[in-house]
């Protein structure tokens, strides 16, 4: 851990009345990955240095996401890891994204098929998230389809639910997987199937992606302000592009 962990216990050391706060989130590596792991995910990294400079402590959970935002909704943990503004619109966002990623890059096995529009994706099945923001023009389209109970879409729900649809990709039980592109890619590899999956679009351009803190704890803006200042002092250190590098993340996604 790196240059900063001698600063972060002097502050920490010094306030001996520190907040912890808990962020959750559903595996979603390399944004977020194992609880209590070495390396716990890139927001979780960063957002235990930044907000250890104010003096909070960071618990992590792994949650499914819609828990996760229920959860904290209600106030019952502070905060969500890996948001875009249309999960939680009701959420305090800090200023400034840990990440600029597409949400709904899309991905197949084969040749068969060309993404040429939403209109497009009636030829096919896809395969989502549960409760996932996909921006827009997706969420709509996944939404009428579910009202209509159509067989052209399979949602997962739970911890794995990235792992079991490249599954359900790779065993032709969906035509199509829509994913933000560093979660696909690094599972994949980590499955060791990197090389059967392309990506052949997205529906939506690269969104800001952030912690987002609870609608309901007066808490969320000062702790809000307080990762906004972190992670304005780890970025003017470069401490920022080390946690990157070690997830495979590139400079185009956080600066």
């Amino acid at each position: 851990m790196k240059n900063l962990i001698f600063p972060i216990l002097l502050v920490i050391g010094l306030n001996t009345q520190a907040t912890e706060i808990t962020i959750a989130g559903d595996n979603w590596c390399p944004i977020n990955c194992v609880e209590g792991s070495e390396q716990e995910g890139f927001m979780i990294d960063v957002a235990k240095e930044a907000l250890a400079l104010s003096g909070y402590k960071v618990n992590y959970i792994e949650i499914p996401w819609t828990r996760a935002v229920g959860l904290a909704r209600k106030g019952e943990v502070q905060a969500v890891v890996g948001a875009f503004r249309g999960d939680a619109p009701d959420f305090v966002f800090p200023q400034n994204p840990l990440l600029k990623i597409s949400p709904s890059a899309l991905f197949v096995t084969k040749d068969d098929w060309q993404y040429s529009g939403i209109s497009s994706m009636n030829k096919v099945t896809l395969g989502a998230i549960k409760g996932y923001d996909y921006g827009g023009e997706l969420n709509a389209y996944i939404n009428s389809l579910l009202a209509t109970d159509s067989e052209n879409i399979v949602q997962l729900y739970g911890n794995n639910a990235v792992q079991r649809n490249i599954q359900f990709l790779l065993k032709d039980r969906i035509d199509v997987f829509v994913e933000s592109a560093p979660v696909l890619w690094y599972q994949a590899k980590l499955m060791g199937v990197e090389n059967k999956l392309k990506q052949i679009g997205e529906v939506s351009p690269a969104e800001p992606c952030f912690i987002a803190f609870s609608p309901s704890l007066e808490l969320s803006a000062e702790t809000s302000k307080a990762l906004d200042s972190g992670i304005e002092t780890l970025k003017k250190s470069g401490r920022i592009a080390e946690i990157a590098k070690t997830y495979g993340l590139p400079p185009s996604s956080y600066q």
